[in-house]
C-alpha cells in the first residue's frame, strides 16, 4: 500500500507533472488551484484532467452551464 502511494505521490512532484500544469495554465487560463482540484477528481490521469479542461472552455465558448462538467461528461466524451 505504501509503495503504491509513493508512486502515485512521486508522479504529481515530477517535472513532468510541473510542465502538464504549465501547459494547461497556459492553455486554458486556468488556476494552480483548479488544476489541483481536477486531479483530486480524476486522479492523476493526464487525458482526463486535460480533457476536463477541454469540456470546460468548450462549455464557456457556447456560454453553457460549467456546472454540468462532471465525471460522467467527461468520460463520455473523453474515454481513457
Amino acid at each position: 500500500m505504501t509503495m503504491t502511494m509513493t508512486k502515485k505521490t512521486d508522479s504529481v512532484a515530477s517535472p513532468d507533472f510541473a510542465i502538464f500544469v504549465l501547459g494547461l495554465e497556459q492553455k486554458y487560463g486556468v488556476t494552480l488551484d483548479e488544476i489541483l482540484e481536477a486531479v483530486a477528481r480524476f486522479g492523476y490521469n493526464r487525458g482526463k484532467v486535460q480533457s476536463y479542461f477541454e469540456v470546460q472552455s468548450y462549455l464557456k465558448k457556447n456560454n453553457l452551464p460549467l456546472e454540468s462538467v462532471g465525471s460522467s461528461m467527461v468520460n463520455h466524451w473523453f474515454p481513457a
